[in-house]
């Protein structure tokens, strides 16, 4: 698969500027480079969390809205419970030191746009007895997390049409 589908396949709502961030796993994908520097004129980012025997896993985020979700209090209290420094870019080389140690550090459902409350759930109840499970497991409000989950599908299937019927990936990019 082309790094352009894959990014339309599994971070639209980033691209959107719906959610701050998206990972993408790079299994025998190399023609990212290209795109990479058109989409970063475009205020997207990307931050290599895995990088090693043919695996690579890329964080692709929007700094602003990415500094906006993980400064809230919620946040900053689980951040503070793992350890995270309070500089951003220290955040996301603390966050590749968790993936280096721990196969999916939970809090990275923060950086994800998961609410805090369902972040908090998962970890204090060890991934049991969730609401609702979609991208995420659910422990606090349903009814939104679903709505958010609805409007991320909604966004990956009008994205996906646009980029199949030929739009171009910067065109797909919103500006932030």
């Amino acid at each position: 698969m082309s790094f352009e589908k894959l990014l339309v396949t599994h971070a639209s709502p980033t691209l959107a500027n719906l959610k701050p961030a998206s990972l993408l796993s790079l299994r025998g994908v190399t023609d990212e480079a290209e795109c990479l520097r058109k989409l970063e004129k475009r205020g997207l980012l990307f931050f290599p969390l895995i990088n090693s025997k043919g695996h690579r896993l890329l964080l692709i985020y929007r700094k602003s809205k990415l500094e906006q979700v993980l400064s809230t209090a919620r946040a900053e209290e689980i951040l503070e419970y793992f350890d995270y420094p309070k500089a951003f870019e220290r955040r996301l080389e603390f966050l590749r030191k968790r993936f280096l140690s721990t196969p999916c550090p939970h809090e990275v459902g923060l950086f994800l746009g998961y609410p805090p409350e369902d972040v908090k759930g998962f970890i204090v109840n060890k991934g049991q007895g969730a609401l609702y499970s979609g991208l995420w497991k659910v422990y606090s409000d349903k009814e939104n997390a679903q709505k958010i989950l609805q409007r991320w599908v909604k966004c990956r299937r009008k994205y996906m049409e646009c980029f199949l019927s030929g739009t171009d990936i910067t065109r797909l990019c919103v500006t932030a």
